[in-house]
């Protein structure tokens, strides 16, 4: 039922294309850490998950194959064709190494992209809610 309820008073937009419903197919909110890879044997420049649903306090970790050198990662939007660095997102960036962690605390959505393959649908987004049981009782 909450998720109804989230799903419901969730923004009508689409950042990076991803619509509460996308959130709602995707939710990972029991999961720590959640990992977000480059790895579709059929695609490698698509995430997986593209759009995901976490609780604050989630560790992320953005995988790139082969590296971040080949798939450098921006948090920000996707607009009409072009990348837009969002400076202030919790999500940052990485253009080395394989792997890239972080934790967010932060309540919103945080989109990124791969600045070589957004053309060809490489971007999603994270959609952070508050935890269910903060004391972690369940």
């Amino acid at each position: 039922m909450a998720l109804l309820l989230w799903a419901a008073a969730a923004p009508g937009h689409a950042l990076n294309n991803c619509l509460p419903g996308d959130f709602a197919n995707t939710d990972l909110r029991g999961s720590n850490p959640v990992v977000i890879a480059n790895d579709s044997p059929g695609n490698p420049f698509l995430y997986r998950p593209r759009c995901a649903l976490i609780a604050a306090g989630t560790t992320v970790i953005f995988r790139a194959v082969p590296n971040f050198g080949m798939h450098p990662l921006f948090a920000g939007t996707v607009s009409a064709g072009m990348g837009n660095f969002d400076p202030t997102s919790p999500i940052g960036s990485a253009n080395t190494g394989e792997e890239h962690s972080v934790v967010i605390n932060e309540i919103g959505e945080f989109p990124y992209f791969c600045d070589f393959h957004l053309a060809s649908g490489m971007f999603g987004s994270l959609m952070v809610v508050p935890q269910l049981f903060a004391d972690d009782f369940e």
